[in-house]
């Protein structure tokens, strides 16, 4: 995309429903358990396969794991663990630990510092205190579109489904060392942020494109970059970017998820689904953030549970043929396995209510 028009040239005819993942990470001191601001000694230390794949991130506490453009969620998810291990053994010695926290237990601003970076500057003054507030690590799920047809269609569906994604990833139920009695409190601190949460739908790709024009022309932002939006089309790469999820530390649950997402965006390019208001959306998301798959799913004027909403919807994509086109059709029994899973969330309560300590919370994130 150039300066904010429309650009067919990005999306991927001949080479479609490849994929890219981007997991954010924090450093923890072994010791103490809060944050290390120690990133910059991991950039140091990087091997040089690995620097174009570890991002700097807001905090100095933070990193970003990217991977290259995979033809599979396995492919994928084994990137991002190699990745994890081998910044655990270069922080090791140094009593850096890894962990995928989508919140940290007990972590304050006074913990971190920021990188002394142009972009996040301008942040800072724009957005004062809800910046300073902003200790969140996220997951980003890339797919590579055929057309701008089916871009505008995987990201309209996308907007319905977000519930079910979020309550699948949810990660993040303690916040500054209270149980906040959600299971993604991540979202809604995300949530604070002017261009984040639940976007709109679009009729098509060109009038996304007629809003992200204004968006430039008016100095709103800089770049693509700058809008985060739970889902967005990614106008750098051509693809729909789920952005909905909290970070977390489970190779088998980042598989699963990510080829979920990618046989979602299969089966909604030849099935578009109807616009949902978003009033619908909102409440759908909320009680994926309070109750995860447990919660509601308010389904045109019937309620399902949202465990109830994903097996239905694995049980479409697999009947349009979409699972078999990316040749995954064998995994289909493993993702009703995971719907069936216990959250995150739900195991880091459970170890908080036997213990009482925050430690043992963040051993339990710890990757090693």
């Amino acid at each position: 995309m150039a300066d904010g028009h429309c650009d067919l040239s990005i999306f991927h005819p001949d080479d479609p429903w490849t994929l890219g993942v981007e997991l954010e990470v924090r450093l923890i001191d072994a010791e103490t358990m809060k944050p290390a601001n120690r990133s910059p000694y991991l950039f140091e230390h990087l091997p040089d396969e690995l620097r174009p794949h570890v991002h700097q991130e807001l905090l100095q506490s933070m990193i970003e794991i990217v991977t290259p453009v995979c033809r599979s969620a396995e492919e994928a998810a084994d990137f991002v663990m190699n990745a994890l291990h081998t910044l655990t053994r270069i922080g090791e010695p140094e009593g850096i630990r890894l962990a995928a926290l989508a919140t940290h237990p007990f972590e304050r601003k006074e913990d971190n510092l920021r990188f002394e970076d142009p972009r996040y500057e301008a942040f800072a003054q724009e957005l004062q205190i809800v910046l300073k507030n902003f200790l969140i690590s996220g997951l980003h799920i890339h797919v590579a579109m055929p057309n701008e047809e089916s871009a505008i269609r995987a990201y309209n569906a996308s907007i319905q489904y977000l519930p079910i994604f979020l309550a699948l990833s949810a990660n993040s139920p303690f916040h500054l060392g209270e149980d906040t009695g959600l299971q993604s409190y991540r979202s809604k601190i995300f949530e604070r942020l002017p261009r984040a949460g639940i976007p709109e739908y679009f009729g098509s790709y060109r009038e996304y494109c007629s809003l992200m024009d204004q968006l430039y022309a008016t100095g709103t932002i800089a770049s693509a970059k700058d809008v985060w939006w739970d889902v967005r089309i990614h106008q750098g790469f051509g693809t729909v970017e789920l952005r909905v999820c909290d970070a977390f530390y489970d190779r088998e649950r980042l598989r699963l998820i990510a080829l979920f997402y990618q046989a979602l965006l299969h089966h909604v390019s030849q099935y578009p689904v109807g616009r949902v208001y978003q009033q619908i959306s909102k409440q759908n998301k909320w009680n994926a953030v309070r109750h995860g798959m447990e919660g509601k799913f308010i389904d045109g004027n019937s309620i399902l549970s949202l465990r109830q909403k994903a097996h239905e919807l694995i049980d479409q994509i697999e009947s349009s043929g979409s699972f078999e086109a990316l040749e995954a059709s064998t995994e289909v029994p493993a993702l009703h396995d995971l719907v069936e899973r216990r959250s995150i969330a739900r195991k880091l309560r459970q170890i908080y209510s036997e213990t009482g300590n925050f430690r043992k919370v963040i051993e339990e994130e710890l990757i090693y």
